[in-house]
């Protein structure tokens, strides 16, 4: 099982990843963005009895670590290319 990267984050951190999270389904969905699907997937469950609270789809926690990744290799996002 996938295991979230064991980094700490500042709220500015925290905030740029998931910037980079929700980029990347946004891209992946072919420039839709169903918040619905997101929230569903990463609704966290109890696996195993273990009292271990994990999202639905496993998946997204390897979107999570690839964006914590893509943050530190690139920072930031250039301000102008957040403008439409």
């Amino acid at each position: 099982m996938t295991e979230f990267r064991n980094d700490n984050l500042t709220a500015e951190d925290a905030f740029w990843v998931m910037w980079y999270f929700l980029q990347e389904h946004y891209e992946l969905s072919n420039n839709t963005f169903d918040v619905s699907d997101i929230l569903s997937a990463s609704e966290p469950m109890d696996w195993d009895g273990s009292r271990i609270k994990r999202p639905a789809d496993n998946g997204m926690v390897d979107f999570w670590n690839e964006a914590v990744e893509k943050y530190k290799r690139e920072g930031k996002p250039d301000w102008k290319q957040l403008k439409k």
